[in-house]
């Protein structure tokens, strides 16, 4: 299987994954919280579910696949139509995968904070 089919079929994986993730995301964190309902959400109350490992991993997860597929669809756009080289395709994949990496550091990174 050829790298342009890798990441057309990662671009509709991630795509479909974003939209559940979303939904999960969107429904925990309006609907499914006891305190919220309540009127009695606190940062303390979303701290602790956040350092939760699963709530990690989730986040985690949706950081991820955002990214990948967010950069992904960026780098398309920029090889499609902005009529470049082979070259400057590969510096620009470079320049996508380092600022992808770096930013998906910063985000996991941020989790440390919350021990």
């Amino acid at each position: 299987m050829s790298w342009n089919a890798i990441n057309w079929y990662g671009q509709r994986i991630t795509g479909a994954a974003l939209v559940l993730l979303l939904i999960a995301h969107f429904w925990v964190e309006h609907f499914a919280s006891d305190q919220l309902l309540r009127g009695e959400l606190t940062y303390e109350a979303i701290r602790a579910r956040i350092a939760s490992p699963l709530w990690q991993g989730i986040d985690i997860a949706f950081l991820i696949v955002a990214l990948y597929h967010g950069l992904g669809g960026l780098r398309n756009i920029v090889i499609d139509h902005g009529r470049i080289g082979p070259g400057a395709a590969r510096v620009v994949t470079a320049l996508l995968i380092a600022a992808g990496a770096l930013w998906a550091w910063w985000g996991i990174e941020a989790f440390q904070n919350l021990r």
